[in-house]
């Protein structure tokens, strides 16, 4: 082969791995492309709301939240077990705190609504907050409510009841369960007499019916905190502050700034 043959072949060879090059490159770019998801972790009690504020990111981002939702005190050990997570969003200011001691919080946290904590059934007759009118009620039924040791709504309730001296009596009656929607389903289901719910989640389930409300006074203020994790959270951070956002969360009884 003389030199010409060999310096066109040297030349076929170059284009043919520039050409590579770049098919390489556009296929890199378009997988960066597709795979625009961000994974919130966030408290149950609000997935009617959150499910619907990812839809409308979605549609103007392009970018899919990809949702888990479970007790705040399970996401928050998940993550610090090291969990993919981008944005965190929790029922209870202390598993967050947690998270921030841990140095795990790309940005501080920032409140994005709060709740109210009733008693439910799945019959609407009322409810006396006395201690004779809700042992009636149960007759010796299960009053539903998630851990107490460790699920926000399960601590929130638990003060509640310290606070009005109910929950030594009440203790035994206690069905204690995985996380605030778990406790809805129990009754939804009339598997249990009463419930210590969301009044959120009570206004997005029908059959489900606040019998009485439970004065903020009586324990921690219920609010959710939300922070990200990674910087590629950010954005959906910020979306959850915005006015269309907060009259989504509105919508679905929750109360917001």
């Amino acid at each position: 082969m003389n030199f010409i043959n060999i310096s066109r072949s040297v030349t076929r060879n170059i284009r043919f791995i520039a050409m590579g090059l770049a098919m390489a490159s556009l296929m890199t770019s378009a997988s960066l492309g597709l795979a625009q998801t961000l994974d919130v972790f966030a408290a149950a009690s609000l997935k009617p709301a959150l499910d619907e504020i990812a839809m409308d990111f979605e549609a103007q981002t392009g970018q899919t939240p990809r949702l888990s939702y479970a007790a705040s005190s399970v996401l928050a050990r998940q993550i610090e077990q090291g969990a993919p997570a981008d944005v965190y969003v929790s029922a209870n200011a202390g598993w967050m705190q947690y998270l921030h001691e841990a140095g795990l919080l790309a940005h501080p946290a920032t409140v994005i609504a709060s709740n109210r904590l009733v008693f439910a059934s799945a019959s609407s007759e009322s409810l006396q907050l006395e201690l004779p009118d809700i042992l009636t009620r149960l007759d010796g039924g299960r009053l539903a409510v998630p851990l107490i040791a460790s699920v926000p709504l399960g601590q929130y309730a638990a003060q509640a009841l310290d606070n009005m001296d109910f929950l030594t009596v009440l203790a035994p009656f206690l069905a204690q369960q995985d996380n605030a929607r778990s406790s809805l389903i129990s009754v939804l289901r009339g598997e249990v007499a009463l419930g210590i719910l969301y009044a959120s989640d009570v206004q997005s389930v029908p059959g489900v019916f606040t019998v009485a409300e439970i004065p903020a006074q009586l324990h921690d203020p219920v609010t959710y905190q939300a922070a990200s994790i990674s910087l590629r959270g950010t954005e959906f951070l910020d979306y959850l502050s915005l006015p269309h956002a907060q009259a989504v969360f509105a919508t679905y009884g929750l109360l917001v700034r």
